[in-house]
């Protein structure tokens, strides 16, 4: 006989990754189950942790011959089954952000040494009439659009290989729009300024002296 429908459950932390469904579930009367130990589930308005002497002595009054063990709120044990993901999470996260500061580095290196090779261009726009502000107005015009060149293929290349890690996350999708937007973000400001910092540099000391240098 059913007595009633409930709304899905997760039993299971793996199903709380992207994409995965809550499995199906029957609730069965205990005495019918050939089980050793029962599950009570007790709501209050106060202190749950507080309601453990009152919950045993509630148990012995039952059944003398009842044992009570194993008291703990609902956020505790929901604690100690998602600790590997609270761990592995934290862990990952490290292991992303140095990623990014790694390519941050790294890209900032490039676009500020294929800017520092225009010194002497640099030099020979501004002996023959450009002012600075024009010249670092090209030059950065030329690494932006490298730049965002770059981050088209590469966003495109991780857009294209997320589904690889789709049973790894929980609560955030493959394609997360936000974590592709912030991380170009990070890499479009590190590469503008990347560009900048040279190209202001060359850009402000005499004509004379940048064509002299050989920007290696």
């Amino acid at each position: 006989t059913v007595v009633g429908v409930s709304g899905d459950l997760v039993q299971d932390p793996n199903h709380l990754a992207a994409g995965t469904t809550a499995q199906p579930i029957i609730f069965t009367p205990y005495r019918s189950a050939d089980a050793t130990y029962m599950l009570i589930a007790v709501r209050t308005a106060g202190d749950a942790a507080a309601l453990t002497n009152t919950l045993r002595a509630t148990m012995q009054h039952a059944d003398a011959d009842l044992a009570l063990s194993s008291v703990k709120t609902l956020d505790a044990e929901l604690s100690g089954q998602l600790w590997p993901y609270r761990v592995f999470g934290t862990l990952f996260f490290v292991f992303a952000i140095t990623a990014l500061l790694m390519a941050s580095v790294g890209l900032y290196a490039v676009m500020s040494q294929a800017t520092l090779r225009r010194t002497r261009e640099i030099g020979i726009r501004m002996a023959l009439g450009a002012t600075p502000a024009r010249v670092l107005r090209t030059v950065m015009r030329r690494g932006v659009v490298q730049l965002g060149i770059g981050l088209t293929l590469g966003l495109g290349a991780a857009f294209a290989t997320t589904g690889a890690m789709r049973s790894l996350l929980i609560g955030v999708e493959p394609s997360d729009p936000l974590t592709f937007v912030v991380t170009a973000i990070v890499l479009l400001a590190v590469g503008i300024f990347a560009c900048w910092l040279p190209a202001n540099r060359a850009a402000t000391i005499p004509p004379v002296r940048a064509l002299t240098q050989t920007g290696e």
